[in-house]
Order: C-alpha cells, then sequence, then structure tokens
C-alpha cells in the first residue's frame, strides 16, 4: 500500500478518512511526484474494463467519492479519485504564474499520465468539473469521455463573481446551515453536523485562497467548450442551489452539439452524494452505449 514519503498532508478530518478507505480495504493511496508537487489519490479496483478517474469538488476529497466508485466498480478495471491540491492530501501547489486552478490542472495532467496508460472516462463534480473540462481540452487523447455534474466555471461578470464569493464565506453555524441546505437535502442532525464540518474545511487558508483567487478571466468561454470533442455527458440536479440558474443554462447551451444534457430529479447540487448509485447508472448507461457504438460521440 502506497504511502506518503516525509511528513503528514491535510487535516486529520481528511487523513482519518483515507486511513480508513486502507485500512478497511476499500482503496489504496496513489502518489505521483510532478514538477508542480506532490499529487495524492485512492485508486480502486474494479471488475470490467478501462479506468476512470473520478474529481471531487470543492472542500471534499477523493474519499468521499468511494461510495459512487464502489456503484461503478462493475463497469471498469480501476477507478482513481485523486485529490485537488489543498485539498485531502494533495499539498497547496506553487503559483506558477497561471493561476492556482492552472498550476492544478498541469500536476493533475501530470499525475494521470503515470497513473492511466489509455484513454479514462473523466468525471467531475462542481469544481472538479471545472478541472476536469480544463484536463480534456489540454489532453483530449487522453480522455475516452467526459462526465460533469454540476460543473463550475460558467462565464461571471465582477459583480456576479463577487456574489458567488460571498456565498463561500462562512462566519458563523448559521452560514454553515445555509451552505449546506444548498448543497443537498438532508434530515435536522446530519444538517447541523455537516455544517460543523464546512465551517471547519472553509476556515483552512488553502481553500480560502481558492475562492478569493477566483477570477472572472478563469472561467470557461464557449469557445473552450465547443472545443470537446469527445462524449460529453452533463448531469445537473434539478435542486442545486450552489450554482446559479446562468451556469446550468450556459452548460445546456454552450456544449458542443454531440454533448448530452440530463437533469437529475429530486437532486441538488452534490448527487453523488445524496444518490451514489443513481449517478452511477447514469454513468453506466452513457459508457456502456458509447462502448456499443464502438466509442463514438
Amino acid at each position: 500500500m502506497a504511502q506518503r514519503p516525509g511528513g503528514r498532508v491535510g487535516p486529520p478530518t481528511d487523513r482519518l478518512m483515507i486511513l480508513a478507505a486502507r485500512a478497511l480495504g476499500r482503496a489504496r493511496s496513489r502518489w505521483a511526484e510532478t514538477s508542480h508537487g506532490r499529487v495524492h489519490a485512492l485508486e480502486v479496483e474494479g471488475t470490467g474494463q478501462g479506468a476512470a478517474v473520478l474529481i471531487h469538488g470543492f472542500s471534499s476529497t477523493g474519499a468521499h467519492l468511494l461510495p459512487l466508485m464502489r456503484h461503478l466498480r462493475g463497469g471498469f478495471a480501476r477507478l482513481i479519485a485523486p485529490d485537488l491540491p489543498g485539498h485531502g492530501l494533495t499539498p497547496t501547489l506553487p503559483d506558477d504564474g497561471d493561476g492556482p486552478s492552472r498550476a492544478g490542472v498541469a500536476a493533475l495532467a501530470e499525475a494521470l499520465a503515470s497513473w492511466v496508460d489509455a484513454p479514462a472516462v473523466v468525471f467531475g463534480s462542481s469544481l472538479g468539473g471545472l478541472a476536469a473540462v480544463r484536463y480534456a481540452l489540454a489532453e483530449p487523447a487522453r480522455v475516452r469521455a467526459l462526465v460533469l455534474s454540476s460543473p463550475a466555471g460558467a462565464p461571471m461578470d465582477e459583480a456576479d463573481l463577487a456574489a458567488f464569493q460571498e456565498g463561500f464565506r462562512v462566519r458563523t453555524h448559521g452560514d454553515a446551515l445555509g451552505f449546506v441546505d444548498r448543497v443537498m437535502d438532508t434530515h435536522a442532525l446530519a444538517r447541523h453536523v455537516l455544517a460543523w464540518g464546512v465551517r471547519r474545511r472553509f476556515a483552512r487558508p488553502a481553500l480560502r485562497a481558492i475562492i478569493e483567487g477566483a477570477r472572472s478571466e478563469d472561467l470557461l468561454t464557449r469557445g473552450e467548450l465547443l472545443r470537446l470533442s469527445m462524449p460529453v455527458l452533463c448531469l445537473w440536479g434539478e435542486r442545486d442551489r450552489v450554482l446559479a440558474p446562468a451556469a446550468r443554462d450556459f452548460y445546456r447551451s454552450a456544449l458542443p452539439p454531440h454533448a448530452r444534457f440530463e437533469r437529475l430529479a429530486a437532486l441538488g447540487h452534490g448527487p453523488y452524494l445524496e444518490r451514489p448509485d443513481v449517478v452511477a447508472r447514469r454513468i453506466r448507461a452513457f459508457t456502456d452505449a458509447l462502448a456499443a457504438r464502438g466509442g463514438r460521440a
């Protein structure tokens, strides 16, 4: 079982989740040394064919994708969930002048090149959706298909971006409860437990830097989405209250004509957290259909 060389990285809660996953035999750690820094991932073996890469959203980790990975094991031989920079066990990467998001995608691309030797299905949720799009644009030959779940990255003017950033400034327990309610529907006790975790996570300097450093020029354009040549499936929870309706409309209208856009009834911004079985069925139906057509869009 791979271990990180050197000292500890990441908050105790993330380390505990990853250690528990490894101890229970649910996943093993992978590490990659890139020109931007170390990248950590969890890997799960499957019983199908090919590889799937699953990229988490803001303040999450690859460990949060384990339920979805378990539901997808029958469709893939390997499932890999990297921790984005500043999340999980992947340290914050130095800003090389292109902005932290682009440096993170460059590090991700190097890491995946060392882990996966054939085109993979790439799934990304929220911030991970933006990372997945950036990766697919940079390395199209390495992406067999792209699956997005309420992806971030839709263009915003400065006023809209400032309002979006304000939604991630969690100062009180009430603020944290409000954020939890925008992400997913859950029962009363779980709301407070999740809110406690949100408040602690959002206070971390690495995550604060990601939100405060967001710039409108880092967001996607219609021209960039039209360059996605691989098969694309975009899922959107009907109850998403984190991203504005304008973000949903941007993806629905700007994705290339061959892309599929599907709304998920009664689910919110993180459907893979609420109903990993539902999301897995959509992914499997999509990738199975591609296999039947010989991988064509």
